[in-house]
């Protein structure tokens, strides 16, 4: 969940009955999550439409997951895949290489040539040579236009896709496909110079990295419909042990150039996004907190904080509304604007109170949606926030307590809660001769676990180390809250343009 960033101007967060028709609208298009009629879907047919297409998908990506803002490393990243576009299939693409901030280690194509790498991705990759093959591997699915040849994507979307998810479905491929780009992949690399076993290598450390019970959400990836497995690990290893590759030097001269590119980026959650202790959601930059329920399946990233229930049966959803301290005054505006435009029925609305915070709220019932919504509106040091509990027509009585203990559960943090924000950032450090890792954990305060620890440096648990051998390691430090939030009229101006029930 996005407040601020770099002094701008505080994000909108999704509202809950705006994604009610991709959650619950099964016809739901790519860029759904929009009270106004669906658009027609279109069809990839040439390689104009995955320009579009992609186009189109790859702006939602950049408000939905954010992008790395880091010169030198998305210089690094394009030098890589520019490199081994001359060897692909020739379209009209015109590719870019984008670094998307997201914790888990996550590599995808959209149509049209934009390829993205995770952040989780860069840490856990250990040379030039695996990275290559991932790239590799993205371009050959936009090369081969692999989206294209699943047309039926726009309707098996799920039904409960959300701004990167539904990126996520345009870059979910078949088995057949996926082998298709691994061996794509290699053999580009291989054409650029870069030793194609850099594939099965990755692909084991992915495989090592999901086993890891790790210490921070996953969200989903788009690895996640196609595993590395051991199959697919073992095919890459014996293909890269055949294909015929001519060495160039690497774009980083050096094993330790290739890691210091590395160096500083985020480890895990980014604290300024607010973080989950057990299945309560904590903000430092705001001061708040509260509490989801168990069992339920957690989100948070830059257009919702939520969670969704199990069989996907309803989902309760948070924002900040905008500036003001009148709950009631805000619902009415949310009546005579986003709930007027989607046609709602109100059924009840009253005045409530939230632990020492005035609160207001709502039900009501959007039929175009096929779905039933409760607010509640919160005032709170300056802001509303605003919780919706949504679930199909018929359904919300089964969830309202849930969404109500939601509610109520909204306070500020504890002291002890503040003391959990930590930055995790990534360090290169040298070895001792024969260092174990965890001599080298404890000597370092190393803040990420030695199972981690060991999978992002590709070495067993027990591995002893050279002198001067370089292991990434994570470099802790508190976070603190950036300064505070600008003029509201700057987020009311930003409300209306990004809202996703604004009229065309």
């Amino acid at each position: 969940m996005r407040i601020k960033q770099k002094g701008k101007c505080l994000r909108r967060i999704a509202t809950g009955l705006s994604l009610a028709i991709m959650v619950f609208g099964a016809s739901s298009g790519c860029g759904g999550g929009s009270m106004q009629p669906q658009r027609k879907q279109t069809v990839l047919d040439t390689d104009f439409d995955d320009a579009k297409v992609g186009a189109r998908e790859s702006q939602n990506m950049a408000a939905s997951m954010g992008i790395i803002e880091d010169p030198e490393l998305n210089e690094y990243l394009n030098a890589i895949g520019k490199r081994m576009i001359p060897f692909a299939p020739r379209r009209p693409f015109k590719y870019t290489f984008q670094i998307v901030d997201q914790a888990s280690p996550n590599a995808f194509a959209l149509p049209g040539g934009h390829i993205y790498v995770s952040r989780g991705l860069m840490t856990l990759v250990n040379t030039e040579d695996e990275l290559a093959c991932v790239i590799g591997h993205e371009i050959t699915h936009a090369a081969e236009r692999h989206a294209a040849a699943r047309q039926e994507f726009n309707r098996r979307i799920n039904p409960f896709s959300m701004g990167y998810l539904r990126a996520g479905q345009l870059a979910a491929y078949g088995r057949d496909q996926e082998r298709d780009a691994d061996r794509g992949g290699q053999i580009l690399a291989a054409k650029a110079g870069w030793n194609p076993s850099g594939m099965a290598t990755f692909m084991q450390d992915l495989g090592a990295m999901d086993r890891l019970s790790i210490g921070w959400s996953r969200l989903p990836g788009f690895f996640d419909s196609h595993p590395s497995s051991p199959e697919r690990a073992a095919t890459a290893s014996t293909r890269g042990q055949n294909l015929a590759w001519v060495p160039r030097p690497h774009i980083a001269g050096t094993h330790l150039d290739f890691l210091d590119k590395l160096a500083g980026l985020t480890v895990g959650e980014d604290p300024k996004e607010g973080i989950f202790e057990k299945t309560r959601f904590l903000h430092l930059d705001m001061d708040f907190s509260l509490r989801f329920p168990d069992n339920w399946r957690l989100i948070n990233d830059r257009d919702v904080v939520g969670a969704i229930a199990p069989g996907q049966k309803a989902f309760i959803a948070l924002r900040i509304e905008g500036p003001g301290d009148d709950p009631q005054a805000m619902a009415k505006k949310v009546i005579e604007t986003e709930l007027f435009q989607a046609r709602a029925k109100i059924h009840s609305e009253m005045p409530v109170q939230v632990g020492q915070y005035p609160g207001y709220r709502l039900d009501a019932q959007v039929s175009a949606a096929r779905t039933s919504v409760s607010m509640t509106f919160i005032a709170y040091k300056g802001y509303i926030f605003r919780i919706d509990t949504v679930s199909r027509t018929g359904q919300l009585n089964q969830y309202l307590g849930r969404g109500r203990a939601v509610a109520r559960s909204f306070r500020p943090l504890t002291t002890q809660e503040k003391s959990l924000f930590e930055l995790v950032e990534l360090e290169i450090v040298e070895a001792r001769g024969n260092e174990s890792l965890a001599q080298l954990s404890a000597r370092t305060n190393n803040k990420i676990d030695l199972g981690t620890t060991a999978v992002l440096n590709d070495l067993f648990i027990d591995s002893r180390l050279t002198s001067g051998q370089p292991i990434k390691i994570g470099k802790g430090r508190p976070y603190r809250p950036e300064e505070a939030p600008e003029v509201p009229e700057a987020l009311n101006e930003s409300l209306e343009k990004t809202s996703p029930t604004a009229n065309p």
